[in-house]
């Protein structure tokens, strides 16, 4: 008897559609359910139902208020524990100090 396990749930915020739709496609393909969401405030409530396995935020150039949806999400206590990926290819010091450090694609 062959067991498999369920596809991880994901959460993805991501305010614009265009990328959405390219990060939607890749965590589908790397295996996940994924949830979209476009802002933060929805994203935090559905964070707290759904607790996914991990949430993908991408971060624009002026961070689209990714960065407080973050710290929200730590301080919480039933959601400090999900893990956060930030998808961007832009580099912002303040989440090294936010304590998230930049790994390239292939390192996840």
């Amino acid at each position: 008897m062959s067991s498999t396990r369920p596809p991880a749930q994901a959460l993805l915020v991501d305010d614009d559609a265009q990328t959405t739709a390219i990060h939607l496609r890749r965590l589908i393909k790397d295996g996940y359910q994924v949830t979209t969401v476009a802002d933060s405030a929805s994203a935090l409530d559905l964070a707290k139902q759904m607790q996914p396995n991990v949430i993908f935020v991408h971060l624009g150039k002026k961070g689209s208020g990714s960065t407080a949806f973050i710290v929200t999400l730590r301080a919480g206590d039933d959601t400090r524990h999900i893990p956060v990926e930030v998808l961007s290819s832009y580099y912002d010091p303040v989440l090294e100090r936010m304590g998230l450090t930049p790994l390239s694609r292939d390192s996840f």
